[in-house]
């Protein structure tokens, strides 16, 4: 039978405290229940207002009931047969609460076997309406606690860093205001949710480090002391960060590095197939096909296609155009079919064949310049001023970034970013070096708790300056951009960003001419990782999904007195470790996997020691 995945069937915020705006009956208990309420949605289109305020009525009954035994450590998740509920209080009052339906899988019910009698009536139509209601088996494990918590918590950070805390908006703005941010952020947040997907507690702990973030942090702490007070460096790399010093001593919320990444493109997309409008002529089919070709001949790494072609060249193939002269026929017997004045013995004019034969020449520059303004990311608009780009130096600038980009090895442990070697310029004009190289320059703005107060707000600027796929991000304390010399800054970030990317390129080279030994390839690895301070650093390409890892930080959640917790599953044999430690003044989680069957306790623990020995 199918399994069905976990669904999202219900998301309320609400307020107890909360009254109506306008006078009501004392008896109409629904009406001060309703007012309390900021923001509902369901999986049904259409929830009556019974079944909401039955839904929020018993979310409180819980959180009152848990109170009575623990007045400090109120209800945070109630398990049922099918769904989990869980409640997160991020702000005082204020209640977050969403119901999730378990994954499922259809029970197979056996015919029941035909008695002597037949029944009539009701009886007989009770049984006839259950037979044809379906029944599940629930599946206890498809959802861990700590996953569900984390992300609705990731949700409420990243609507108070965008809009402000819940407690400024309401004093502000007041609550219609309120109900209307909130409706317009967590409607599209609830449904993107994706629980479909297997939950990773890389995740959920926080954001990856840069593999090289020993070798990135003092380049970084460096360009840092050049910048004037106020300013805090973050180094973006999808999909890793360096944090600098004064950045993680300022104590930014964990959502700023993880929506300043998510303005970071991994790619520059050249250009979409699916905005490109459809060729209505031969010749300009034979134009889009001919582009594609070229292009796929320059970048030696074609991306993404059916049978390694991309895209583009794919979606410009018609099976009605099979019959060209020479299309598919791979060299086997292609016979090129003469003309009709050969056919027929009468001697071409060369001057009529040389039109004949010759493509229709487009302007390269201005076609991909059209087809590609729509797909450029809105930091590069926000850069131009929202002005598109029409400089066809640019377009090629642009190109030669995609071509090259499979010409530096590109080892899983090291991200290497595009390289810049393909740039093309000017014959009148020199080379620049790579240092001076012009960077993107965008702004955007962000609300960031006050350090006395986290619920109070406040509307700050961030500052983007980015070269291909490296970034820095300087969030500024001052209301302005203008209050600091742009031009200083751009030139010791355009620096750092060269001295990053030859770093990592020189990183990658040398790991791509070490060859692992047999041992090394045939023996399984360790895997660990390492959090603090909302920042992860974990082995090359793990992942952690164990149910182990996630029942292990879910008990040094729930108890500070324990500190380890080990685990061993049955098949396959591995040992699964959860450990807090303190180990220098800096508190971290460490969360280890080793895979091998023959290691003892004893050699878990001594791994452990190294780990934290050598974190990096």
């Amino acid at each position: 039978m199918n399994r069905l995945h976990p669904a999202l069937l219900y998301l309320t915020i609400y307020n107890p405290t909360l009254c109506p705006s306008e006078e009501v009956s004392k008896d109409d208990e629904d009406a001060e229940e309703q007012a309390q309420i900021l923001f509902y949605t369901s999986q049904e289109r259409a929830a009556s207002r019974d079944k909401m305020l039955r839904q929020v009525g018993l979310a409180k009954a819980l959180v009152n009931f848990s109170e009575i035994f623990h007045p400090t450590n109120s209800c945070h998740n109630v398990h049922s047969q099918s769904r989990r509920m869980i409640m997160l209080n991020p702000e005082p009052d204020f209640w977050i609460h969403a119901a999730v339906e378990l994954a499922k899988t259809p029970r197979t019910l056996l015919p029941k076997p035909k008695g002597k009698g037949n029944g009539k009536g009701k009886g007989k139509e009770k049984e006839q309406a259950s037979a044809l209601q379906p029944s599940y088996d629930y599946h206890d494990g498809s959802l861990h606690d700590f996953a569900l918590r984390a992300r609705l918590l990731r949700g409420y950070e990243q609507f108070k860093l965008t809009h402000g805390s819940f407690t400024s908006i309401l004093s502000s703005l007041g609550q219609e205001a309120l109900e209307l941010q909130l409706e317009r952020f967590f409607t599209v947040w609830a449904w993107s949710w994706d629980l479909s997907k297997s939950s990773e507690l890389n995740d959920d702990l926080g954001l990856s480090l840069h593999p090289l973030y020993p070798s990135i942090l003092p380049l970084l702490d460096t360009f840092s002391s050049q910048l004037p007070a106020g300013l805090d460096a973050l180094f973006l790399s999808p999909p890793h960060v360096v944090p600098s010093t004064r950045y993680r001593q300022s104590n930014h919320p964990p959502a700023l590095s993880r929506h300043l990444l998510s303005l970071i493109p991994r790619h520059l997309p050249h250009h979409e197939t699916d905005d490109r409008p459809e060729a209505s002529s031969p010749t300009e089919k034979g134009a889009t096909a001919n582009t594609a070709a070229k292009e796929v001949g320059s970048s030696g790494n074609p991306s993404g296609g059916f049978l390694g072609m991309p895209s583009s060249l794919a979606m410009s193939m018609d099976v009605r155009n099979w019959s060209w002269p020479g299309a598919l026929t791979f060299g086997k017997g292609a016979e090129r079919k003469l003309p009709v004045t050969e056919r027929e013995g009468i001697k071409p004019n060369p001057s009529v064949a040389e039109s004949t034969s010759t493509v229709t020449e487009v302007d390269r520059g201005a076609l991909e310049d059209a087809m590609s303004s729509a797909n450029i990311h809105s930091l590069l608009e926000k850069a131009n001023g929202g002005l598109s780009v029409t400089n066809p130096h640019a377009a090629h600038e642009g190109r030669s970034e995609v071509d090259h980009s499979g010409d530096t090895p590109r080892p899983s442990r090291v991200p290497s970013p595009l390289p810049a070697d393909g740039l093309s310029t000017s014959p009148l004009e020199p080379e620049k070096p790579d240092r001076y190289r012009q960077l993107d320059f965008a702004c955007t703005f962000v609300f960031l708790p006050e350090s006395d107060d986290p619920l109070e707000t406040r509307r700050r600027q961030v500052i983007h300056l980015r070269c291909l796929s490296l970034a820095v991000a300087l969030i500024a304390d001052a209301d302005n951009v203008e209050d600091y010399d742009t031009h200083v800054i751009s030139e010791a970030a355009s620096q750092l960003l060269h001295e990053v990317e030859i770093m990592i390129v020189a990183e990658a080279t040398r790991a791509s001419e070490i060859l692992p030994s047999a041992t090394k390839i045939l023996q399984p690895k360790d895997n660990h990782l390492i959090s603090f301070d909302h920042f992860t650093a974990a082995s090359p390409d793990f992942v952690a999904k164990s149910d182990h890892l996630y029942n292990g930080k879910q008990l040094l959640e729930q108890d500070s007195h324990i500190t380890e917790v080990f685990s061993r599953g049955q098949q396959p044999q591995h040992w699964h470790v959860s450990k807090r430690d303190n180990t220098g003044g800096d508190e971290r989680e460490i969360f280890l996997e080793v895979a091998r069957k023959e290691t003892s306790l004893s050699d878990v623990d001594n791994i452990l020691q190294r780990l934290q020995l050598h974190p990096f």
